[in-house]
């Protein structure tokens, strides 16, 4: 049967004619579209044209409108709208039948789109992945009215959401912030918050997906679901990493030699095979994406997905320069502004943490003999990198010869700039955290 609600729909227009007050609140939760009995679309867009011209609504002006538009016989005359009138039990219960309207249009529209793609799939030549893009970006625009609501949070409920997550956090939807597992980074900023955007940016070879890596790593020790999304890694060289931190081996051996050779010493093999029979425990997952699935739109989807089965909390994308265009006609400054903006877009439907790598850019280089300290305004290809993002993390070293780099933050939501010392330990590919300094904003603009 298809899913509608005769008696809701005709209890919203009932409340309308009886308390005109409430219309601009209703007009905000349903659409004439909406509603599934035809005359009742009708009456409603009627009224909704009276609201409009900042006319009177009561069922005689109704009545006249109706007839001006050759639309009085169709909706069944003085007869139906004496009966909506009658039809509502309670004028303050219309917000709830109107979310009941509004909740039966999106399943009968979610069944449109499922016998549309059915339609198309079994049409010759179809191309699979083209389908399912365009099904999920519809479901996506379904999923988004959905959650719409009436729009605005009064102050109290606002304020009341902030003293649950204070009081407590582990019942909150908003949940606590997630900590990095850089001692330094967490003491001075607490951790990343959910719903956030934080960009991790250094020139090539830098050691951002190693930043990355010890972060998801940390999260996972932690027991918080991490889904890390690799353009640039096959998902067993992101393990092996992982597992060289996680037990202090050499990331060198975790390579066969030119004989077919294992390099790793027999008791750290022993250690090895508990650590990957650890692994059954954990909650982070791996993907390498290729061809369509490396575009923004697959790797949303993806996310999207980990979130409705494993209630992932973080999504890490290793890196933004080799997310695929959408349309091949895209610039490299239009593809990454479209990333930038819909993975901050992405953290705040999901409300999970959004890690996104970045390069910088060398051109501030090409004149210095050092490199200087890194900017905002060397974030690569494209401004709105910075604007979307909440905290900025840039790697920096100093001395080419020296492991010693310079964690810097030239910009965290609700926080000021900071700089900390830290120690790259290349063998385990992880850093080390050393000291916090504070006299950085001279570098944040």
């Amino acid at each position: 049967m298809v899913p509608q609600d005769s008696e809701a729909e005709m209890g919203v227009i009932g409340a309308m004619l009886l308390e005109p007050t409430i219309v601009d609140e209703i007009l905000a939760l349903v659409r004439a579209a909406d509603f599934h009995v035809e005359a009742n679309q009708i009456v409603f867009h009627a009224i909704s044209l009276l609201r409009a011209d900042c006319k009177p609504i009561d069922i005689t002006l109704l009545t006249t409108h109706l007839r001006d538009v050759n639309q009085y016989d169709r909706v069944g005359g003085g007869a139906y709208l004496a009966k909506l009138s009658v039809s509502v039990a309670s004028v303050s219960n219309a917000p709830a039948y109107a979310r009941i309207v509004a909740d039966r249009a999106k399943l009968r529209r979610l069944i449109e789109l499922a016998n549309e793609t059915i339609a198309d799939a079994v049409t010759p030549g179809s191309d699979p992945i083209t389908l399912a893009e365009t099904m999920r970006a519809k479901i996506d625009q379904v999923a988004a009215d959905a959650s719409g609501g009436g729009g605005c949070m009064t102050l109290h409920a606002a304020a009341c959401q902030r003293l649950e997550l204070l009081e407590h956090p582990e019942q909150s939807s908003l949940g606590p912030l997630l900590p990095s597992g850089i001692g330094c980074l967490d003491d001075t900023y607490g951790g990343f918050r959910c719903g956030g955007s934080y960009v991790i940016a250094a020139r090539p070879g830098k050691g951002k997906s190693a930043l990355m890596k010890q972060i998801a790593n940390a999260l996972d020790l932690r027991g918080r679901a991490t889904l890390v999304v690799s353009l640039e890694m096959e998902e067993h060289e992101i393990a092996a990493r992982i597992l060289s931190e996680r037990l202090s081996i050499d990331g060198k051996l975790f390579e066969v030699d030119e004989a077919g050779v294992c390099q790793i010493p027999e008791p750290e093999m022993q250690s090895l095979r508990t650590a990957v029979e650890d692994c059954k425990h954990s909650l982070m997952r791996l993907h390498a994406p290729k061809g369509r699935q490396a575009t923004i739109g697959g790797i949303a989807a993806l996310a999207r997905l980990m979130k409705a089965k494993y209630d992932i909390k973080v999504v890490a994308i290793d890196y933004l320069q080799l997310i695929h265009k959408s349309d091949p006609r895209q610039s490299d400054y239009e593809t990454v502004t479209e990333c930038s903006k819909a993975c901050k877009q992405l953290a705040r439907e999901l409300g999970v943490v959004v890690l996104l790598l970045s390069q910088l850019n060398r051109d501030s280089e090409k004149q210095m003999k050092q490199p200087r300290r890194p900017r905002l305004s060397d974030l690569r290809d494209s401004g709105s990198i910075e604007q979307d993002a909440d905290g900025v993390i840039f790697l920096h070293q100093p001395n080419e010869n020296s492991d010693d780099y310079e964690l810097v933050i030239p910009k965290w939501r609700n926080d000021s700039p900071g700089m900390f010392n830290v120690r790259l330990v290349g063998e385990f590919t992880k850093f080390d955290p050393g000291n916090y300094h504070s006299e950085f904003c001279e570098y944040s603009s």
